[in-house]
């Protein structure tokens, strides 16, 4: 009997997840999201491809159902797993679209904070990009209130881009990163030196005192706080004189030596012995102050680089500057 009326309780919540889809249940704060991390960027015949579902700044996350799309030309569905105490459902997949879902049982606390919520692996079937993209995710809180949050992007200037769509797509749904209108991001656009040390700040949550600024940062710029703050931890330093060049576009060794301090500030772990970049054909072009946070980023595998370049001294574009963040949040 016991059995019996645990299985009922399970099954329960499973159609609970599976049909509350009514608008009335609300939708996400900026705070809380859901990414997709992929472990390599191209799927190979034979060659797994393994995808992680993270929760972002959780609150009390008792049951999710998470919407998932694929190319099915490219990869197809190996297996799917969680780590989490709970009831995990199988995936349902029906061309090139997955649905996973997960409940906890009985009174048990949700989960908060950041979490990997569940793994998925592809076997690739040919070579190419899978295009493996969160679509959506439902989740519910232990009182079975249901949250509902979309990442369908609306912007249509990304062609040419795909590298970077999908880390655009989450960020810009999880309210960290914004359009330059409601249907464009302008990927290709540089990244001026104040609007990547804001979303730094903002995307890291990083924090202080604002009680001083660069001279050329007045209190009525919309980034005064944040390069503030930034001032305040060390993690913006200025060209010299007090100044700090806001609305310079940024470099790329320069868009990476702030990340990697801002990594430090929220205690993020980076090697701060490594300094080898010999592997990459322009690394003698990397500035002095810019070798060893290069060479940290890259043994993290936030910074890639591009054809065995790193390119330290061309300006960094929003699309980079998206993908830069991504990883952040994500290691």
């Amino acid at each position: 009997m016991m059995r019996k009326g645990k299985m009922l309780v399970v099954t329960c919540l499973i159609a609970l997840i599976l049909t509350a889809w009514t608008p009335g249940f609300g939708y996400a704060e900026e705070k809380t999201g859901f990414t997709l991390t992929d472990n390599k960027g191209s799927a190979s015949p034979g060659q797994n491809l393994e995808v992680t579902v993270n929760g972002n700044n959780l609150k009390d996350l008792y049951a999710y159902e998470a919407l998932i799309t694929f190319d099915p030309d490219i990869v197809e569905l190996d297996k799917a797993e969680t780590k989490l105490k709970g009831f995990f459902i199988p995936p349902k997949v029906e061309k090139g679209k997955m649905t996973i879902a997960f409940t906890k049982i009985g009174k048990e606390k949700g989960e908060s904070g950041n979490t990997a919520l569940s793994t998925i692996s592809f076997k690739g079937v040919a070579q190419g990009n899978a295009n493996i993209k969160l679509v959506s995710v439902k989740a519910l809180d232990p009182k079975l209130t249901s949250t509902v949050y979309n990442y369908k992007t609306t912007f249509d200037d990304l062609p040419g881009y795909e590298w970077a769509q999908m880390e655009i797509e989450a960020l810009a749904s999880s309210g960290i990163i914004k359009g330059t209108s409601e249907t464009t991001f302008s990927p290709g656009a540089n990244v001026s030196r104040a609007d990547f040390t804001s979303l730094l700040v903002r995307a890291l949550k990083l924090d202080a005192e604002v009680d001083g600024n660069f001279n050329d940062v007045g209190p009525s710029d919309y980034y005064y706080k944040e390069v503030g703050i930034a001032k305040k931890l060390g993690i913006a330093q200025g060209k010299g004189n007090n100044q700090f060049e806001p609305k310079k576009s940024i470099s790329r060794q320069d868009m990476m030596v702030v990340a990697a301090r801002a990594m430090k500030i929220a205690g993020k772990a980076l090697d701060e012995s490594d300094s080898d970049l010999s592997r990459f054909s322009d690394a003698s072009e990397v500035a002095a102050y810019a070798v060893n946070p290069l060479a940290q980023l890259i043994k993290k595998e936030i910074i890639l680089g591009y054809s065995g370049k790193i390119n330290p001294k061309d300006t960094a574009v929003r699309a980079q500057a998206a993908v830069i963040i991504y990883r952040l949040l994500n290691k």
